[in-house]
């Protein structure tokens, strides 16, 4: 008898037996189990565009030292420039400075009020000034100072008049000086004393605006700076003073 192979039959909706569900679960791939995020395939990142380079800033400070040498250098031309053409103004014309000296010294008014010790004096100067060089001639602008001084007081003051003196020549201004000070009772005391010694120390210093003219060409203003240390006999007005004792010195200043 014929061995006929048995259909179990199913039923819609009963669970499959435990063999069939294990081959089942074995064949179902990772991502359909529940609860599981289905895996997503593994690829290279993509590759990012490099970053566009930026321009050099050109530093500003750069300029700065550019500018600062450059200055620096002009600087130091023009100081080279000036310390040859002075080199070659000393060689050519050889400059010497003027010399001064006080040669008669005129008091024409002297009063003292013995109550209040003030004294109004007039004094006239002249100066004998002289310029030793060949080629160089000197402009005395008008106006500086002029001032008179007994025992560090000053007694009066005045202009020095405007003038040219030429290449190796002499001149004798006269200077007017005016001037009314009160004396304290030592300087008073020192005064009297001198005067009937016979010897009285007067200070004469001078400011004056002077240009050098070497040749054609007319340098810029200087100070030329005077001061004479004098020993008189008197200051009685109306006289010519005699003086004991005459030195005189005499500088030049770039203003």
């Amino acid at each position: 008898m014929a061995d006929y192979h048995r259909v179990h039959p199913v039923i819609v909706g009963s669970p499959l037996p435990a063999s069939e569900q294990a081959n089942n679960k074995e064949k179902q791939p990772p991502s359909a189990t529940h609860g599981e995020k289905p895996l997503l395939p593994i690829t290279a990142p993509p590759p990012h565009a490099p970053a566009p380079l930026r321009a050099p800033r050109r530093k500003r400070h750069g300029r700065c030292c550019r500018c600062v040498c450059w200055t620096i250098m002009a600087l130091i031309v023009l100081v080279v420039a000036l310390g040859a053409t002075a080199g070659i103004l000393y060689a050519v014309f050889r400059p010497k400075i003027p010399t001064f000296n006080v040669e008669t010294l005129t008091v024409t008014r002297f009063d003292v009020n013995a109550t209040s010790m003030m004294v109004t004096d007039a004094f006239e100067v002249q100066v004998t000034a002289e310029n030793p060089n060949r080629r160089i001639g000197v402009y005395y602008d008008g106006g500086g100072e002029v001032t008179t001084f007994f025992n560090g007081t000053e007694l009066c003051s005045g202009a020095f008049p405007a003038l040219y003196q030429g290449h190796r020549t002499t001149v004798r201004p006269l200077i007017t000086l005016q001037g009314e000070t009160r004396l304290d009772s030592a300087v008073a005391a020192q005064l009297v004393q001198q005067q009937e010694a016979g010897f009285i120390p007067l200070t004469v210093n001078a400011r004056v605006p002077i240009r050098i003219k070497f040749g054609a060409l007319k340098l810029w203003k200087m100070t030329g700076k005077a001061r004479c240390n004098l020993v008189v006999d008197s200051l009685q007005a109306g006289t010519q003073l005699r003086i004991r004792s005459n030195s005189c010195s005499f500088k030049l200043k770039v203003i």
